[in-house]
């Protein structure tokens, strides 16, 4: 018997796996079928918590937002690799005419590579967003089962694991249009791969499966940073703190001698795995790290503060939930003066009373098992380093007649390479979902095996009473009630406006000015029916931009510009019409519900300057009117 398998012999036995019970064929039958039913269970309850998504799968999408920005990005990533035989990561489609990279931008490339074959099946755009968005929830689930059985041995408590970590609060609450934070279920198959590397011994024929391991886990980092650069971060992270506890704990420095991991051998598969990760995404990290040396993506200390955790909220249940969520939303709106500056998606993170219940008695019971000190320990570091680099208690960040601050760990990280430039430390919670998730992994399996003992009849006997089944069905259906955020509110598109279709029919090269003039995910969102540039766009970090301020008439029409602007005289008597056609503009559409009643007032003012002319298309359906300034 190798040491690896000793070693997992051993924390079955702790952790209370037993074969017979919890993995072998006298309940789940042969291992595949196991796999089958955990994905088939996953994809059940993703049908079901989620809904109505699968209900309007091709009709709407779930929160809006930025979605509209993730419906262009799988759009582009086709119309790029396909059509264009171009780099995805630049686009000549908005900015128009100078282009962006997108290399700051969360394109997730994994999902709009996933979602090429499904729109070249025939589904629109929707139902290609929704359906990579419900993906994220089995895959996760998935990933987080195949991590759990590898610590615990336990079906059914792995499942539960799985429950925690897809069917988190933060997971539903990153439907509200991210894309890139939902796509979490790349972060367990890492995590699993790289503790096999770590972990692994290196018995006779073992050195050549750990190097594998190593470069498996190289590649799955890579895999999360084309899906989103803050989860690459965050795992890269969390691999120097995995680490950190191996070199600096005594008894994970000698379970590493058990197993003949000397330095040597640690540095050459620590090599590989930086190796192949570098090698993989070579393509993006240069270009990624120059254009963030450009600065512009640098975020303000305040927005870093802002999208920090509160210290209430992971104990605060979710807005989402249908019971108790509106009540929940109307005291975090009324809690200043930082609780209400945070959007629902980042002032989410819940983690639930269920699973600190079951996590607390895991790390209690098992206090022992040196991998329940690990989750235990990555479980706190991650949730304290996710409240940011001040301390705020119910919005307030000072504390006492003396005002007294206190800073936190996070403000060590602040100045590291892009961790400023994420500026939201509270999505370190997936992590401290993920340490949770594998807590009550162990928890269940420890608490199911403590109520099974003795010879298999005996053991079987036990199985069919209740008190063995009641913690195995109660503690995944307390989470589940806890996390539920049913009906999820559903938007559908506004792209409907007849005029996009008749752009995309016409020939040849020429750009859109649509009206007001800001980072709209919208218009991104059109520009998959028309297909045409556009002035502006919407990106994650905004690039610089100087046309707005180098044509008089583009710069009128801003919202910000007033109306007795110097650049009123330089687009009088057809000179804006006139300098417009000149760049490329053939079309100045115009959203009237997107203004205030005063902009609107202005606005009509200077569109009466500019063109002194009605629309030539008018949609008050849609409160859309559009001029066509070329032929």
């Amino acid at each position: 018997m190798t040491t690896e398998v000793k070693e997992r012999a051993q924390a079955r036995a702790v952790t209370g796996a037993s074969p017979d019970i919890s993995g072998g064929r006298a309940v789940w039958g042969h291992p595949l079928a196991a796999h089958i039913a955990v994905v088939l269970g996953y994809t059940l309850l993703t049908v079901a918590l989620t809904y109505p998504i699968a209900w309007k799968l091709s009709t709407e999408v779930p929160g809006g937002g930025d979605a509209w920005q993730h419906i262009w990005n799988l759009w582009w990533v086709k119309e790029a690799l396909l059509n264009r035989h171009t780099n995805p990561y630049h686009t000549d489609l908005l900015y128009y005419p100078y282009g962006a990279n997108l290399y700051l931008h969360t394109l997730v490339l994994t999902a709009g590579l996933m979602g090429i074959p499904v729109q070249l099946v025939g589904l629109n755009l929707i139902a290609t967003y929704n359906l990579i968005l419900l993906a994220s929830f089995v895959l996760a689930g998935y990933g987080m089962y195949l991590l759990c059985y590898y610590l615990t041995g336990n079906r059914w408590a792995s499942f539960t694991g799985g429950l925690v970590f897809t069917f988190s609060p933060y997971h539903f609450a990153h439907l509200f249009g991210h894309m890139n934070l939902a796509s979490l279920q790349w972060i367990p198959f890492y995590v699993l791969v790289l503790l096999k590397a770590v972990e692994g011994g290196t018995a006779t024929g073992g050195r050549p499966r750990q190097i594998g391991y190593a470069a498996g886990a190289g590649a799955l980092l890579a895999l999360n940073a084309y899906t989103d650069w803050v989860y690459a971060t965050f795992l890269a992270l969390f691999t120097g703190l995995l680490l950190a506890w191996k070199l600096l704990v005594p008894s994970e420095r000698h379970a590493l001698a058990a197993a003949g991991i000397n330095p040597r051998e640690g540095a050459i598969r620590a090599a590989v795995g930086l190796g192949v990760f570098v090698l993989l995404t070579s393509p993006i990290l240069w270009p990624t790290l120059a254009e963030a040396r450009q600065g512009y993506a640098q975020q303000a200390p305040l927005e870093t503060l802002v999208y920090s955790s509160d210290l209430v909220l992971a104990f605060t249940p979710s807005e989402l939930h249908p019971l108790w969520g509106e009540a929940v939303r109307r005291f975090v709106e009324q809690t200043g003066p930082y609780l209400p500056m945070k959007n629902p998606s980042e002032r989410v993170v819940f983690v639930g009373y269920t699973v600190l219940l079951v996590a607390g008695y895991a790390v209690w019971r098992l206090w022992r098992d040196r991998r329940a000190r690990f989750w235990g320990f990555m479980a706190v570091v991650t949730w304290v380093l996710s409240l940011g680099p001040v301390l705020q208690v119910l919005g307030r960040t000072t504390f006492t007649a003396f005002g007294v601050s206190v800073p936190l760990p996070y403000l060590l990280l602040y100045r590291l390479p892009l961790f400023s430039i994420m500026r939201t430390p509270a999505r370190l919670t997936v992590l401290t979902m993920l340490a949770l998730g594998v807590l009550v992994a162990l928890g269940l399996a420890a608490l199911l095996q403590a109520r099974v003992s003795g010879s298999w009849t005996r053991q079987m006997r036990q199985v069919r009473r209740p008190g063995f089944f009641l913690p195995a069905i109660v503690v995944p259906v307390l989470i589940l009630g806890e996390f539920l955020a049913v009906p999820f509110p559903m938007v559908p598109p506004g792209w409907g406006v007849p005029i996009y279709s008749r752009i995309a029919r016409e020939p040849g090269r020429f750009a859109l000015l649509e009206l007001p003039l800001r980072p709209f995910g919208d218009y991104m969102a059109y520009q998959t029916v028309h297909g045409k540039p556009i002035i502006g766009g919407y990106l994650s970090r905004q690039p610089p931009y100087p046309l707005p301020q180098e044509v008089p008439a583009v710069r009128y029409l801003l919202n910000t510009t007033p109306l007795d602007d110097p650049a009123r005289e330089q687009i009088a008597n057809g000179q804006g019409v006139q300098s417009l056609r000149a760049l490329g503009v053939k079309y100045i559409i115009i959203r009237w519900w997107a203004f205030t009643e005063q902009e609107k007032a202005a606005m009509r003012v200077k569109l009466d300057l500019l063109l002194g002319r009605p629309p030539d298309y008018s949609y008050p359906q849609d409160m859309v009117e559009v001029w066509q300034i070329m032929p």
